[in-house]
């Protein structure tokens, strides 16, 4: 019997800090040159087990338990840089991955430590980036890119190295939908012509299901919950018991009454067979309606921004409605984050103007402080890490509400009810810093959320989520919508664009392209294509079943 990737057996694992077991009696078997799917809610302990894997902590963080195999030999004899050179990691935050000055020296920093000839090395590069469309930014700095890019750099200084196992945590989470399935498809060609292990973390499942895996792992609360194919893991119904949402085209055969267990190919939806003479029930309408138009509570007139000799928004305007939920479309580098970080004054003003306008009262945000402005206009990172402050999760998000002045009872009323929509009430006394990479996303959208400003503008507010806590986010925001505050959400997540947002504005080649709605939006295959989006599962069978009767 060939040896196995990667075995483990009965691995527990608890933090020195912590009396609950995060890991807890888990066993399973990564076969070489196979691909797992890894998936459970915010909190399982998906990042620990990634960690333990690649060697990012062991002993020396907690008590670590049971039996951990990586190529047949004891992981615990292996030091740092042996595990590295067996096992390629793509972290959650791309951030934490950076070394290099320029994408290029990124890249190339695994080459380097392996003293490659410079020819080789340079090759190596120019392939590896042409793969993963990054030749144009080769000499732009990592730091200055968009989330979605600073994903690709992190993931090709990893492919460059060509580890025989690679371990990708939340690959998707920063990526536009579209160039989401580039990616999956250029991490199946490497599997077929390097033979490669690949493990991978994802909570986009109606996106990662449209490739094949092996097998799909669930983990709940530190334990293995299903192991098994992936139609096996569709047919489950403990979907709501593990924290997770279905893809959206096996809700509905679902609600259609078909039985999935009979359904040929159910785990990918391009391939999938119904029965003759299937009815299926009626999709929703698509989008969600704007209501009676309302006064203009914020305008952006004639931005323009340059990074260097860069080019990212071009003699931008816009106008943003009061109490409505207005999402900024685009590929990743569009100059979404650009855009939003302009209106909420987190990058200073190159040309333009941007007015805040409530009852009529314009005011200039050129002549505000950013904290003045922040009364009015809040912004919620892409990056979790940039908005807190380390303090206690309670702490956090109380902070603000006591710099306004509100009385102890009502900043502590408020907190909680924040703190238990957003599913965080049970940190409340932990350290930030303790959180999940999802759980200090929730918190980040929660420390500014509670302020209710005027306006809240919110970069990727659902990536990293698992699909109850991003459902529960939404409506957290819904809520707040209906007591009067703006929303703007950068995002690629079609279930916000879908269901949640009144508009839709796409910004292409710097500049913003007419307006759409979620209905507009997904029966538009240019606009589609210009936004980087896809088809959500249930609108592409749809589509299949339209054109096969006719």
């Amino acid at each position: 019997m060939e040896t196995a990737a990667i075995a483990v057996r009965h691995l527990s694992f608890t933090y020195d800090n912590r009396a609950e077991k995060t890991l807890d009696d888990l066993s399973f078997t990564l076969p070489k040159a196979s691909k797992t799917l890894l998936v459970g809610p915010s909190g399982s302990g998906k990042s620990t087990l990634l960690s333990l894997l690649n060697g990012l902590i062991g002993p020396q963080q907690g008590d670590l338990t049971g039996t951990l195999l990586i190529n047949g030999q004891d992981a615990r004899g292996q030091g740092v840089l042996e595990r590295s050179l067996a096992i390629g990691t793509i972290l959650q935050d791309s951030d934490r991955q950076f070394v290099g000055q320029t994408v290029a020296e990124d890249i190339a920093f695994v080459l380097e430590n392996e003293a490659k000839a410079q020819d080789e090395l340079r090759q190596a590069v120019a392939e590896i980036a042409a793969l993963l469309g990054l030749t144009d930014l080769l000499s732009s700095g990592p730091t200055l890119l968009s989330g979605g890019q600073k994903q690709r750099v992190a993931m090709a200084g990893v492919l460059v190295g060509q580890s025989p196992i690679l371990i990708l945590d939340e690959p998707l989470a920063s990526l536009d939908p579209q160039t989401g399935q580039e990616l999956l498809a250029v991490l199946d060609r490497l599997q077929a012509e390097q033979g490669l292990t690949i493990l991978m973390v994802e909570h986009r499942l109606d996106e990662v299901l449209r490739t094949d895996f092996d097998q799909v792992l669930v983990l709940q609360r530190g334990q293995l919950a299903f192991a098994g194919t992936s139609s096996a893991f569709l047919q489950q119904s403990d979907f709501e018991e593990w924290g997770l949402q279905r893809p959206p085209y096996v809700d509905w055969l679902c609600q259609s009454g078909l039985a999935l267990s009979e359904l040929v190919r159910l785990d990918r939806v391009d391939q999938l067979v119904l029965p003759a003479r299937s009815r299926l029930q009626p999709l929703a309408p698509l989008g969600r309606p704007a209501g009676a138009p309302s006064p203009v509570i914020l305008a952006a007139k004639d931005l323009s921004f340059t990074y260097g000799t860069q080019p990212i928004l071009s003699h931008v305007s816009l106008t943003v409605h009061r109490d409505e939920w207005l999402a900024l479309l685009g590929r990743n580098g569009s100059g979404k984050s650009t855009l939003a970080r302009l209106l909420a004054g987190f990058l200073k003003k190159q040309s333009g103007q941007i007015i805040f306008d409530p009852e009529g009262a314009a005011i200039d945000s050129g002549r505000l402080s950013l904290g003045q402005w922040a009364r009015y206009v809040g912004y919620v990172s892409q990056n979790p890490n940039e908005m807190l402050i380390g303090q206690s999760v309670y702490d956090e998000v109380a902070s603000g509400l006591v710099r306004q002045g509100l009385a102890a009872d009502q900043i502590q009323e408020r907190v909680l009810a924040g703190l238990r929509q957003a599913d965080l009430y049970r940190y409340r006394n932990w350290p930030a810093i303790a959180l999940s990479y999802g759980q200090k996303k929730r918190l980040s959208v929660l420390v500014l959320a509670v302020l209710q400003p005027a306006v809240l503008i919110l970069d990727e507010p659902t990536a990293a989520q698992d699909g109850p806590n991003a459902q529960a986010l939404l409506q957290y925001l819904a809520t707040l919508q209906a007591s009067g505050v703006t929303i703007i959400t950068v995002t690629h997540d079609l279930n916000l664009l879908r269901h949640w947002a009144n508009r839709l504005l796409l910004l292409k080649d710097g500049q913003l392209e007419a307006g759409h709605s979620a209905a507009e939006l997904f029966r538009d295959p240019v606009a589609l294509a210009a936004a980087s989006l896809i088809l959500p599962s249930d609108l592409l069978l749809q589509q299949r079943i339209e054109k096969e009767q006719r």
